[in-house]
């Protein structure tokens, strides 16, 4: 009998997968997709290391996994206050599924949650039940909506008037005498660029990150040739990469807050909500990757889920 069920295996469904199997708990984690990590994707291509999403992050110094993980020399500067990993940060992917024992069910869907005889019920699209004393729903707002329309239909409805933005995610792979001295980021959700040998052939080309929104079902050559054009590029990239991320479209003020705290407040005890869309507070700077808060709030929904577990035993 599993103690507890993880739905989706994004960075933050790892972070709590890692930390029930460090608590000795039971659990299955149920990733809708072929492979985990949600959007995190790297790819090596001619000398250079490019990161679909997730390139920038936030100091990892304090970070106490990195060294249990492996990753402890893995974090490059590139600015202040900013790291990317070495081989890319789908490494860290890499990294916490490796560790995992727990059971695992990918290319499936969650169709609907229920709740019997005290126990939570997980249906899948294929037919399939499954039973658990403790959730974590570590999925994007507009599926956990669908998710928790019987079980929640109040907390759910909250959960259905987020909004999206498809924002594409470009990675290009220049020489160093095809850019412009300086790079301009106008029109461009954020822009960042690292010359580092980790992650570029040599030290005569560079690797340019940037994200700009545009509809999903643009061509990702298109969007390729606009980005070239708007940094002014003198020749096509070398390498190239562009994938759309639908991004929660989440004002951080305290309406923000407060909306948090009342869709918490309308789910079952025993259920925690986390993931990139559900985080408090903004990115440092625009497009920077909450990689230190999303692998917390994994962190903290499989001891949430331990300790509920431990109250329902008690009672």
């Amino acid at each position: 009998m599993r103690d507890v069920v993880v739905i989706g295996g994004g960075l933050t469904g790892l972070s709590a997968c890692y930390q029930l199997e460090k608590l000795g708990l039971g659990y299955t984690v149920i990733e809708l997709k072929r492979r985990f990590g949600g959007s995190i994707r790297s790819k090596s291509e001619n000398g250079f290391i490019m990161d679909a999403a997730g390139f920038a992050l936030s100091s990892l110094a304090d970070e106490p996994w990195l060294p249990e993980l492996g990753l402890s020399d893995q974090a490059l500067p590139l600015a202040a206050d900013l790291f990317m990993f070495r081989r890319g940060t789908e490494s860290l992917i890499r990294a916490l599924a490796g560790k995992l024992q727990g059971g695992r069910l990918m290319r499936m869907a969650v169709s609907s949650l229920g709740a019997y005889q005290g126990r939570f019920t997980i249906c899948l699209e294929n037919g399939l039940m499954l039973d658990a004393g403790a959730l974590i729903l570590a999925a994007p707002a507009r599926y956990a909506a669908r998710m928790l329309y019987n079980l929640a239909p109040a907390a759910a409805e909250h959960l259905r008037n987020y909004s999206y933005e498809c924002v594409w995610q470009v990675a290009l792979g220049f020489h160093k005498r095809d850019l412009p001295a300086s790079l301009s980021a106008a029109g461009l959700a954020f822009l960042y660029m690292t010359d580092h040998p980790a992650r570029v052939p040599d030290s005569d080309h560079r690797l340019i990150q940037l994200a700009m929104p545009a509809p999903a079902d643009t061509p990702p050559a298109d969007i390729i040739r606009d980005a070239a054009a708007r940094l002014g590029a003198g020749a096509a990239p070398i390498v190239s990469r562009a994938q759309a991320v639908d991004a929660a479209l989440s004002i951080y003020d305290e309406d923000h807050r407060f909306d948090m705290r009342l869709i918490r407040s309308l789910i079952p005890a025993g259920i925690s909500l986390v993931g990139s869309d559900f985080l408090l507070d903004p990115p440092a700077q625009p497009g920077l990757a909450q990689i230190a808060e999303r692998l917390d709030a994994g962190r903290r929904a499989a001891n949430g889920a331990r300790l509920f577990l431990k109250r329902r035993k008690s009672t």
